[in-house]
């Protein structure tokens, strides 16, 4: 996250600054990103945080991935405006003094003051981890426990089908505008991991797990390549509902401007 580098700062005025911080979190006791009512939320201990440190009670935080319930990242992307006299660089200590343990700043920097860590973000990265061993306490809040037999190859045959630009209606809820632009789709084997990324100028809601969820069917034998081109290039509607793979395999992995 070289703002400083890849961006000239121009100020609005000598008092405001946008910070842009980069963060990871253990998502397992959190109910997403956006902050809900009387639960724990990402951008509601952000907020938090960042109005202790700069005794403030009206700071607004914009995250670049709105990331579900139970969701890890280790690379989220956010921003705020303060008038706070505490140098950019500062705020990743400020903000991990404060903060619970599952959620940790890895670095902060001044962007230009029109900077929107959602708007401005090109590419982003998932990863979802399935795992085959035998479940432990280390794994399972981290990865998909599958004990059954996947078919690998055909896996890796299917995910290269969601790359490009496609009409992802059959796996996500949302309405509307559907289209999106993949530019990377694959699946790797390291040990008894299976390790899955995609990334994208921006994703549907469930998008990402409902296509970890499709490769699983097709390695296991329940559904057909054919029948996933179907969902992608022709105008069915999906009758019977796609396996929603579980949050807590998926990761944000990295956000690139």
């Amino acid at each position: 996250m070289d703002f400083q580098n890849k961006f000239h700062v121009e100020q609005l005025s000598d008092k405001i600054k946008n910070i842009a911080i980069k963060l990871c979190y253990d998502g397992t006791n959190y109910y997403g990103w956006n902050i809900q009512p009387n639960l724990p939320t990402i951008q509601g201990e952000l907020i938090k945080a960042i109005n202790r440190i700069t005794q403030r009670t009206d700071t607004k935080v914009k995250g670049a991935s709105r990331t579900d319930k139970g969701v890890h990242a280790l690379g989220q992307v956010a921003n705020f405006l303060t008038s706070s006299n505490i140098p950019p660089e500062k705020f990743k200590d400020a903000l991990n003094s404060v903060l619970p343990k599952d959620i940790r700043v890895i670095e902060s920097k001044e962007v230009p003051i029109n900077f929107d860590s959602r708007k401005w973000a090109k590419v982003k990265t998932y990863r979802y981890i399935i795992y085959k061993g035998e479940i432990t306490p280390f794994t399972k809040n981290y990865a998909l426990h599958i004990k059954k037999e996947l078919n690998l190859d055909v896996m890796k045959k299917v995910a290269r089908l969601f790359e490009g630009e496609r009409d992802f209606h059959n796996f996500t809820p949302e309405k509307g505008f559907t289209t999106r632009t993949v530019f990377r789709s694959e699946i790797t084997e390291k040990g008894n991991f299976l390790i899955y990324e995609i990334s994208g100028r921006g994703f549907l809601r469930y998008m990402v797990r409902n296509i970890v969820g499709t490769l699983i069917m097709t390695g296991l034998g329940k559904i057909s390549e054919e029948y996933v081109k179907e969902l992608l290039y022709l105008k069915i509607i999906q009758k019977t509902p796609l396996f929603c793979a579980p949050p807590h395999g998926l990761y944000l992995v990295n956000i690139q401007y």
